[in-house]
């Protein structure tokens, strides 16, 4: 239970250690995206702690988003420049930041875009 007594779920927790299996993202790109700190990534990753609140919010973002990139990457291509990198479409951002800051929506049409090939 957290402080104000609302049940937490591991399952923002699940569904990362899953997406881990195909794409393989550091526990930096995962806090990067989360701004969570290192230790609480790995004890998600541990499922010794489930994230909560505006955590667990950034970490299913991230899933979503680096679900639906991964039907055009493979997923090392993926974890490695393209989660790095800075898009010059985004005006050179960086992917993760946008995710950490709240800029979610802006994201997942980004990655439905190259989905459905609207960028060439």
């Amino acid at each position: 239970m957290t402080d104000s007594g609302t049940r937490t779920t591991m399952a923002p927790a699940d569904l990362l250690i899953r997406l881990l299996d195909r794409v393989p993202l550091s526990e930096a790109h995962i806090a990067r995206a989360t701004l969570a700190d290192l230790a609480t990534v790995q004890a998600w990753l541990r499922r010794r702690e489930a994230p909560a609140g505006l955590e667990a919010q950034r970490v299913i973002e991230l899933v979503a988003f680096v679900e639906e990139m991964a039907i055009n990457l493979p997923g090392e291509t993926l974890a490695g420049w393209w989660l790095d990198g800075n898009v010059d479409f985004l005006s050179g951002a960086n992917l993760l930041d946008e995710i950490a800051a709240g800029r979610y929506e802006q994201m997942i049409q980004y990655a439905i875009g190259l989905t459905n090939g609207v960028f060439t």
